[in-house]
């Protein structure tokens, strides 16, 4: 009789609770199995990736190795996809037993526009559709924007309207198109940041921010209350720490962002991919110290 009336007893609470609202959003947002599995922006790697003769393929092996499973990338010093073609660099991506999610590429050049052509990297204003075709070509579904010019009031409206056009082209060839923070997104000109005039400019369906916790968290914003602002604006993340005394990147867990906190109201983000970056890692040591501490720590 006291198994069943502990039984009902606990059958009601949960009844209860799944009509309540509130009871099933705070359930929902500290739900660990919800939380994507943390991929490498490998940038953190460049110093391997971009070494004289460097085995491209050993180095994506050795990423699977640490429990890695999705990839983005950014341009190395052999151009994009380290000196490969798209369709080639899948391969080897998909061949070490990874995803390859997104590639990261420039926005508005912070060159003179009577520089020569030729000297400047491939970036969005010049190069849109070549990029887009190209990331569709290596069975990319983002596009991401690494930085670009906003200096001035003028240059964040012209970066706006370069991000229009790319998450068109990128919606066209059934793809998305994000922008990455630093912190300069963040600083008011004339009134207004470059963060807030993106997002509020721009189609809320076809151009997304690639939020960098650790900038986000070093120009003194709280990503929560970000994500209360623009929901769903924040499907891909950047899971960067940074060193408590020298304000450096440094391994995932042993500096100052509080990376529990914005796990654990990320349900408003509309994160579907994270991406461990460490700027400067020396060796595959580093990112393995963040894979162990986000599994020990965020997803347990």
């Amino acid at each position: 009789m006291a198994n069943r009336r502990s039984f009902l007893k606990t059958s009601g609470v949960m009844a209860l609770g799944s009509m309540l609202p509130g009871w099933a959003l705070a359930n929902s947002m500290t739900s660990r199995a919800n939380y994507p599995s943390p991929g490498l922006q490998v940038y953190t790697l460049s110093a391997l990736l971009n070494a004289p003769g460097a085995d491209i393929y050993a180095v994506l092996k050795q990423i699977a190795g640490i429990g890695i499973k999705e990839l983005e990338t950014a341009t190395g010093g052999n151009g994009l996809y380290y000196g490969h073609k798209p369709k080639v660099f899948a391969k080897m991506v998909n061949d070490a037993g990874l995803k390859w999610i997104g590639n990261h590429i420039g926005g508005l050049p912070r060159t003179p526009s009577a520089a020569s052509s030729a000297a400047r990297p491939r970036n969005l204003r010049d190069n849109v559709r070549e990029i887009v075709d190209d990331a569709a070509e290596g069975g990319c579904k983002w596009v991401v924007c690494s930085s670009s010019s906003i200096s001035t009031l003028d240059e964040i409206k012209r970066t706006t309207e370069i991000f229009v056009v790319a998450g068109d082209l990128a919606a066209k060839n059934d793809m998305k198109f994000a922008y990455h923070n630093h912190q300069s997104e963040f600083h008011k000109i004339e009134g207004v940041s470059a963060f807030d005039y993106v997002l509020t400019n721009t189609d809320k369906k076809k151009v997304f921010m690639e939020l960098d916790l650790a900038w986000a968290t070093a120009a003194g914003q709280d990503p929560a209350a970000l994500f209360k602002k623009y929901p769903n604006r924040f499907p891909l993340w950047h899971v960067k720490d940074l060193d408590k005394t020298t304000g450096r990147p440094c391994p995932v867990g042993t500096g100052k962002v509080d990376f529990k906190h914005i796990f654990a109201n990320s349900k408003l983000s509309g994160v579907e991919h994270t991406f461990i970056e460490q700027d400067g890692a020396k060796t595959i040591d580093d990112p393995a110290s963040s894979v162990r501490w986000l599994k020990s720590n965020i997803y347990i």
